[in-house]
């Protein structure tokens, strides 16, 4: 009984830290500046991935990494085909005033992301923000054009990599096998060390996390639940399908956005009332056990 009341508390806190934290509106808010960056972000990386690959090449590396996605993944086809035509076209052009402001606007909605997942976790871990606004953002738009950049080198391997081992006359490595499980653990131990990362180094104060960290696996497994979920669903459900019809497949990523940053921030909830726990336990031993405190 007693662990079934410890429960109900542990239950009951974790629910105020998430009404306190407004993880819901953080959540909506993240996801919105996702899908506002991603076109801008599309025409960019083609663009720069044209100086030194040709249109052609473009397609076929990111085809080679859409086709061999797990099934649920499917529901996201049509998202994936305007984001690939949309690379593939801006690959064919050249720099231009479009394309810097596309990149201009990809850095400001994507420095927003970073921005907003960093105040989110600041306010769920108790990190006082001692840096000024500018400063902040500033870090923001310095992440985003390095995750940028490390995106369009990332294509170039893919595309360039397999070229040089046919040559060399030895099989490429294979991101995914083809199998569906063995494909979901891949991907969600990518998951799990993106989250644990996440965790760790997105508040403003870095502390490690453990490798079995409660709120990790609880964030990796919601994230998995929600790509999944979310498939399912689109493909299936008959209202989720009528509301693609009135608004376009847009409606379906927001929906799995969100629900991908809720299940981050609930584990960054569960991770730092673990934290809390374990710095509190010394106090409760030292109170319970040990010699009274001096003068």
């Amino acid at each position: 009984m007693d662990r079934v009341r410890a429960l109900v508390a542990w239950v009951q806190r974790l629910s105020l830290e998430y009404q306190r934290s407004r993880v819901a509106l953080a959540a909506g808010g993240l996801a919105y500046f996702v899908a506002l960056s991603v076109v801008p972000a599309a025409l960019a990386f083609g663009t720069l991935a044209g100086l030194v690959l040709d249109p052609d090449q473009v397609r076929a590396a990111l085809d080679r990494l859409a086709e061999r996605a797990p099934g649920t993944v499917d529901a996201f086809s049509p998202v994936l085909e305007a984001v690939l035509s949309t690379i593939e076209t801006a690959s064919a052009s050249a720099f231009t005033i479009t394309t810097l402001v596309s990149a201009v606007v990809a850095v400001y909605a994507a420095s927003k992301v970073v921005l907003g997942l960093r105040m989110a976790m600041n306010t769920i871990f108790d990190v006082r923000e001692t840096r000024s606004g500018l400063v902040e953002r500033a870090i923001s738009a310095v992440v985003t054009l390095v995750g940028l950049i490390v995106g369009v080198g990332l294509i170039v391997v893919a595309t360039v990599l397999p070229s040089v081992l046919q040559w060399l006359g030895v099989d490429g490595p294979a991101v995914l096998t083809g199998t569906w499980w063995i494909d979901w653990v891949l991907i969600a131990a990518v998951v799990y060390l993106a989250v644990r990362w996440l965790l760790q180094h997105a508040p403003n104060r870095a502390e490690p996390v453990a490798w079995t960290s409660r709120g990790a696996l609880v964030g990796t497994v919601g994230i998995l639940a929600s790509t999944a979920g979310v498939g399912v669903s689109a493909r299936f459900s008959t209202r989720l399908s009528a509301a693609v019809l009135v608004f376009g497949t847009a409606v379906v990523v927001l929906l799995w956005l969100y629900l991908c940053f809720v299940a981050l921030l609930w584990g960054a909830i569960i991770e730092a009332d673990q934290r809390r726990d374990e710095a509190a336990a010394p106090t409760s031993t030292s109170s319970a056990g040990g010699p009274p405190p001096g003068p």
